[in-house]
Formats: structure tokens, C-alpha cells, sequence
């Protein structure tokens, strides 16, 4: 027996759009019950709310806010105010024309007619039910409050709202008659007019009376002021300049300006005396070249360190007593000697210049003093004369412009313009805004398409087993190999004589249709395999019945076929005869735990005692060798391996078998528990033929029958029949 280890699986390849659509077709169909329901429901209540839903109609009316509104005494403002208006002057316009009082204006023009409530019993009323009409009330109303709330509403309906980064406000009224929305969105534009400019008209004749009045005060405070200035400084003789300005004064700040630059001449001069002093005293000729207003110094200096650094490299070359060095001795002592000759005579200049500095400090400080006596003589009166003309200067200024002002208010009286101006009248609406039931009924549609698929979508999203084959396909990269019927409906006797009873019904032919498909694999061909593995996730899948059943059409052939049940899981431990345990214990032999099944005829190895233990490199051993020489005594050898989610053995038995069925309970089984099962028989390298799914529903099947074309299935029953 040749046990050949496959190579992992490659993943699955992306679903295509025609793998999408036959699953979503699948899924459909499987549950257009229940897509139905959803969408008839959804259909059903959004139809009736868009019915009856009230009719409204909108109008708008544009405008645009003027520019120039503002206070009439503020030029300042004007002109700024003139170039741009702020977002908050937008939002203000906004505001205002969406007032109470604006409101309060429409409404005495376009009184509110009634308006019936839309409802069964406003419908069940307007056809002549009188108990279904509203009764009048036996308290009175306030005509205030009524015509109060009847404004709110009316708000309720208007929206104002502005354009970003521009002066237009469009004005929308929603009303149930079309005349009336767009009346109602001209009146509001008209109304705030007439109310801004008569506003506007009112402040500026209150201002226009009052600048009258203070203009006639204010003159004749400025002449009283100006004839008393001028009678004052008639009495005292003062002298002053053309603007009204002592003239002592401006004579005494030239003199402290004259002071202030002979004092700054005197400091130089004193410390250019100074700086020389030093420099002789020192005799260091640096120091006289840090005197830049003395040329000649400076230079003679610069000489002297020259013959100085000279000497001092020649002293070093040649020594002290070279005549080199002495003549250059000469002419330093020469040069010192010029040095402080110079200094002397500059030295000399200065002192000259700070005394004469000094006389000239000394006689404009007493100038000064002079000017200070004789001004203070005149402060008395000065001061009183610089008051009155002060007075008088600011009554004219505040004469004057009063005046300008009020003669600007009275040329602006008759021009006013309103705050905003029309740039498109409302229109009347040709349809309701709302409810646009056309596409409402459209979306309508379109959320009750929703509503079915995520239904029938999430239903089989919740569903604990698979929805189609190719789910199952995809999942578990291998073929279907085929689908058993349910057949607990059907079935008289024991499931395992079922295919004996019934040798062509659905059930024969897909066992049949494992048997060719096996056979017809390429293992089988060239290997030769006898050893077959039927494992699933869970208890209960079906894997006795469909070993029963591929033994039974084996058998029809004159096969010899063994069965080995392997689940000892749950059986009585005590009393169970010997079996597939006590063959691997080396407690008998594999013959003599072979019996024959008095119902059906196969020869079956029973599971015998159960095994505590997992199997260890010897047992996997000893297994090996027992199959190999089963396989001399039969054509095919069905090992019934217990469910993997419950023990490893089957693991085990499934990678040493040739072939392994995977079982899968239709709509039983999780999509998880699937894909764990599978990870782990190709982690231990087993050799999977495919998955056959057990108690196949008949919808299911109705859908599934198109997976395989009838030309393939023929083939594969004639060639199974060979």
C-alpha cells in the first residue's frame, strides 16, 4: 500500500462576479419568503406615511442689503461702513427682517385663512361625518393671543439666511398655497422697508431739531468768548506770536538751546585736555594713537612704535652695542623728544578752547536768567489770556462742526433709502416642495430592496450551517463530491439497508457518484489505493450510514469490502466485544476481529474497548501494518473515524488512509467548526478526496442541481458502471 503525503492546498481563488451572482441567487431563493414579507411590509407603511404627508409649497425672494446705513453724525463710520459690511451687519438685516413686528405687518395685510388638518378625521368631516368635526370651544379666545400665536407661526414658516461673502439674503416661505408663499416672501421684503426708513425718518428729524438748537447756543458762546480774548489782551499789552503764544517764551527756549550746545562744547573740550594729559604723563605713544581728532600726534606716535619694534628685532639679532642699534636709539630719543614738543602745543590749543568754551556757558546762562525774570512778570497774565483764547478756539471748533453737521442732515433727510432692495421677486411655485412623493416612492422602493436583502442576508448570516455549495467550495478549497438527500421522511427501515432497498433512487446514485469519483482520481490509478477515511466535524454527520452505503455498492459489484468503526467514544466500555482496540493491543488478531453484519452482509470491525490514550509512533506503526494486511484480503477498506472536534484519532486514521471523505451535515454544522477540521487534516497531511454533504434539503437541491453539467454526470455514472 502506498501512502502518498499531499502537498498543502492553494488558497482559494477570488469569487468572480458569475460565483456571486449564482450565490446570491441561491440565497434568494432559499429565502424569498422572507425577502417578500420585508419588502411588501416596508413598501406598505412608507407608501402610506408619504399619502399622507401635508402638500407645502416654498417661494423665494432674494435681496441684497444697502450699503451706507449708518449713523449720520458718524462720517468715519460712513466711509468705512460705505466699502464693506461686516458678517455680523449681514446677520443683523437677517434678523430684522425676520422680527415679530415686520411679522405683526404681513400678517394685517395677508390675514391667515384656515387651514384644515390633514388626518382621517379632517377627511372623515369634509365628507359630511359630523361627529368626526371638531366642536367650537365654550371658552373665549383673546384675539391678542390668538393673532400672538398666528405670528409664531408665520416665523415658524420663514427662514432668512445669508450668503458667505456676500451682501444677498434670500427669504423662502413655506406655506400650503403657492399664491400665498410668495405674497407672504414679498410682504416681508416691502414691510421692513417701509418700517426701516420710517424708523430712519423719525431719528433723523429728532437729530436734525436738537443740532439746530445747540448750534444757535454754540455761536453765541464763541463770539462771547472771542470779544472777551480780545479785550483782555488789549488791557495788559501783551506781545504774542501769531498763534496766540507768548513770545517770551520762544525766547527763552533758544536760550536753553544755546546753553545746552556751548555746555556740550566745553565737555569736549575738557576732555580732549584731559586725554592729552594722561597720554604725557604715561609716555606711552599707544596711548597718543588713540587720539583721532590729533593727526599730528597720531602719526609721530605711530613712528615712534615703529623705531621702537625695529630696535627690538635688531637687539635680539645683533645685540645692544651694535651700531644698528645705537643709531636707531638716536632716533627714538629724537622722536620722543618731537612727541612731547607736539603734545605740548596741542595741549596748549585746548586750554585755550575750554576757556573760551567756559566764557561763552557762563554768559548764556545769564542770558537765560534774564528771559526767566521777565517771564515771570508776564505769567499771570499770559496764562489768562492763553485760557480765554483756548476758550474761544474750542467754542468756534465745536461751532463750526455742528453746523456742517446739520447741514448734511438736512440734505440727507429726503434722500433715505431702505436697508435692503429687491433682486428677484418670489415666484410662485409650479409643484409642492414637499413631499416630492415621486421620489419618495422611488426611495421608498429602494429602502424595501434594502430591508429584504439585509434580511434574507443577515438570516443567512445567523444560519449555523452552510447556504450553498459554493460556499462550502470556497471555504474548503475541495470539490463537492456529491449531496446525500435527507431521507428521514422517507426511509421504512434501518438507514443502513436503505440503498439495498431503494438501489436507484437519489441516494443510490450520489453514493454511486462518490464510488466513480473516487475510483476515477488520480491516486487511485496510479497508487492503487485501498484504505478510504470518512471523518467529520461533529457526532451525528452520517459517517456509519455512508460507509454502510459505499460498502453496500462495492459489495453489488462483487467487491470484497471492510468496514472498520473506529468511535469507541460513547459505547459501553465494560461489555463491548472485541475490536478495533484489541487489534491494536496485540490482544487478536485483525481476522479474528472481523464479523459479518447479519442486515446487510459487509464485514465490520467494531471499535472494541475504548482507548484512554492517544496514539503514540509504535500503534501508528502496528496500524500501518494491520491495513497492509487487510488490504491483501479486501479491494476497499472504509475506516469510520470518530468526530475530530471530539478526538484526535480521527486525525490520525485520516492521514495514513489513502483517500479522505470530508461529511458535512447540511445547515448543521458551523462554517468555523468546517474550516477548523479541514485546517487540521491538511496540518496532518491527509489526503483529501472532497467533502460530501449529508441530508441535503430539497430546496437546496433545487439549487444545487445546476452545479454539475448532465453531460459530466453521465459520464461519471457510465464510467462507474464499468
Amino acid at each position: 500500500m502506498n501512502f502518498t503525503q499531499p502537498s498543502l492546498p492553494a488558497a482559494p481563488m477570488p469569487v468572480g462576479a458569475h460565483e456571486m451572482l449564482h450565490r446570491a441567487l441561491g440565497i434568494g431563493r432559499r429565502h424569498y419568503r422572507l425577502f417578500a414579507a420585508v419588502f411588501l411590509a416596508v413598501m406598505f407603511v412608507g407608501t402610506g406615511l408619504i399619502m399622507l404627508l401635508p402638500r407645502s409649497y416654498q417661494s423665494v425672494a432674494t435681496i441684497v442689503v444697502s450699503r451706507g446705513i449708518m449713523d449720520p453724525l458718524n462720517s468715519q463710520s460712513m466711509s468705512a461702513n460705505a466699502q464693506e459690511l461686516g458678517d455680523d451687519e449681514i446677520a443683523t438685516q437677517a434678523e430684522l427682517i425676520q422680527s415679530r413686528d415686520v411679522a405683526a405687518a404681513v400678517l394685517r395685510k395677508l390675514p391667515p385663512a384656515p387651514k384644515p388638518r390633514p388626518g382621517v378625521r379632517t377627511w372623515l368631516c369634509g365628507h359630511h361625518v359630523a361627529f368626526f368635526c371638531p366642536k367650537p370651544s365654550k371658552t373665549p379666545v383673546d384675539p391678542a393671543v390668538a393673532f400672538d400665536q398666528q405670528i409664531s407661526a408665520l416665523l415658524a414658516s420663514v427662514d432668512v439666511e445669508p450668503k458667505l461673502h456676500s451682501r444677498i439674503l434670500t427669504i423662502t416661505v413655506k406655506d400650503h398655497d403657492a399664491h400665498r408663499a410668495a405674497a407672504i416672501a414679498d410682504q416681508f421684503v416691502m414691510n421692513y422697508q417701509n418700517l426701516a426708513l420710517a424708523e430712519q425718518r423719525s431719528d433723523l428729524s429728532k437729530t436734525l431739531s436738537w443740532l439746530d438748537e445747540r448750534t444757535a447756543s454754540l455761536r453765541k458762546r464763541w463770539v462771547e468768548a472771542e470779544t472777551a480774548a480780545s479785550l483782555f489782551n488789549g488791557s495788559h499789552n501783551l506781545t504774542n506770536t501769531s498763534a496766540n503764544a507768548p513770545l517770551i517764551n520762544q525766547q527763552i527756549a533758544n536760550a536753553a538751546a544755546a546753553l545746552g550746545q556751548a555746555q556740550g562744547r566745553y565737555a569736549a573740550a575738557q576732555a580732549k585736555a584731559d586725554a592729552l594729559k594722561e597720554a604725557l604723563g604715561t609716555g606711552n605713544e599707544r596711548d597718543f594713537v588713540s587720539l583721532g581728532e590729533q593727526p599730528l600726534l597720531v602719526s609721530v606716535a605711530n613712528a615712534l612704535m615703529q623705531l621702537s619694534n625695529q630696535r627690538t628685532q635688531l637687539a635680539a639679532t645683533y645685540g645692544a652695542n651694535h651700531p644698528s642699534v645705537q643709531a636707531i636709539d638716536r632716533q627714538i630719543a629724537q622722536t620722543r623728544s618731537s612727541l612731547e614738543r607736539e603734545t605740548r602745543a596741542a595741549l596748549a590749543r585746548i586750554n585755550d578752547d575750554v576757556i573760551a568754551t567756559r566764557a561763552e556757558v557762563l554768559q548764556t546762562q545769564r542770558n537765560l536768567d534774564t528771559l526767566r525774570a521777565q517771564s515771570a512778570k508776564q505769567s499771570g497774565p499770559q496764562a489768562e489770556y492763553a485760557t480765554l483764547a483756548q476758550e474761544a478756539q474750542s467754542a468756534q471748533g465745536v461751532y463750526d462742526s455742528f453746523l456742517e453737521r446739520t447741514k448734511e442732515l438736512a440734505g440727507r433727510v429726503q434722500l433715505l433709502q431702505p436697508p435692503v432692495a429687491f433682486v428677484s421677486h418670489a415666484a410662485v411655485a409650479s409643484a409642492p416642495t414637499f413631499p416630492n412623493r415621486k421620489k419618495l416612492l422611488i426611495g421608498v422602493f429602494v429602502i424595501a430592496l434594502v430591508c429584504g436583502v439585509a434580511a434574507i442576508i443577515l438570516r443567512d448570516m445567523l444560519s449555523p450551517g452552510f447556504g450553498d455549495l459554493t460556499e462550502i467550495s470556497h471555504i474548503a478549497a475541495l470539490p463537492v463530491l456529491a449531496q446525500l438527500p435527507d431521507i428521514s421522511r422517507e426511509r421504512s427501515r434501518s438507514a443502513s439497508r436503505y440503498i439495498m432497498d431503494n438501489p436507484f433512487s437519489e441516494a443510490g446514485e450520489a453514493v454511486r457518484s462518490i464510488s466513480a469519483q473516487i475510483a476515477l482520481s488520480n491516486s487511485i490509478v496510479m497508487n492503487r489505493s485501498r484504505v478510504l477515511a470518512i471523518t467529520s466535524a461533529a457526532p451525528s454527520e452520517g459517517r456509519s450510514t455512508l460507509a454502510v452505503w459505499l460498502a453496500s455498492i462495492m459489495r453489488a459489484g462483487n467487491q470484497p469490502v471492510l468496514i472498520i468503526d473506529t468511535d469507541h467514544r460513547g459505547k459501553p466500555g465494560d461489555h463491548s466485544p472485541p475490536g478495533f482496540t484489541d487489534v491494536m493491543g496485540n490482544r487478536i488478531t485483525a481476522q479474528d476481529a472481523i464479523v459479518t453484519n447479519p442486515l446487510t452482509g459487509i464485514d465490520v470491525i467494531g471499535p472494541g474497548a475504548p482507548k484512554a490514550h492517544p496514539f503514540d509512533s509504535r500503534e501508528i506503526a502496528r496500524l500501518r501494518a494491520t491495513l497492509d494486511e487487510l488490504c491483501a484480503l479486501y479491494d476497499l477498506i472504509i475506516i469510520d473515524t470518530p468526530p475530530l472536534l471530539s478526538a484526535t484519532d480521527g486525525l490520525v486514521f485520516a492521514s495514513v488512509a489513502d483517500q479522505t471523505i470530508f461529511l458535512c451535515r447540511w445547515s448543521s454544522i458551523s462554517r468555523s467548526a468546517v474550516s477548523t477540521c479541514l485546517e487540521r487534516l491538511r496540518t496532518y497531511r491527509a489526503n483529501l478526496a472532497g467533502i460530501v454533504v449529508n441530508h441535503f434539503s430539497g430546496s437546496a437541491a433545487a439549487i444545487a442541481r445546476n452545479d454539475y453539467p448532465q453531460k459530466e454526470v453521465r459520464l461519471i455514472d457510465h464510467l462507474g458502471n464499468i
